[in-house]
């Protein structure tokens, strides 16, 4: 797999503020630019960069954002609790 890392890899800020968005380097190593460009593309597709993007394309009203974040959140929470369902499963 091609090498990549974080510019300016920092960790997590302390307060309530989301961390802002440091640029990705995929190097490119003997393996080629479709290897790392498929790095890329698996990267950005984890860190949701593209979704983020299409969302900011239009206004979104503050209530339209307390239902979307809830959302969110009501999935995370529903995917934690299968995962640790899951878990438990496994061990017995």
């Amino acid at each position: 797999m091609s090498e990549y890392r974080r510019r300016d890899d920092q960790g997590r800020e302390a307060g309530g503020n989301p961390p802002q968005r440091r640029p990705l380097e995929v190097i490119v190593d003997d393996r080629g630019v479709e290897s790392a460009l498929r790095t890329l593309k698996r990267l950005v597709l984890r860190d949701g960069i593209l979704r983020e993007l299409k969302r900011k394309q239009n206004y979104e009203k503050p209530g339209e954002r307390k239902r979307r974040k809830i959302r969110e959140a009501t999935r995370r929470r529903r995917r934690q609790l299968s995962r640790a369902l899951r878990r438990k499963d496994e061990r017995w």
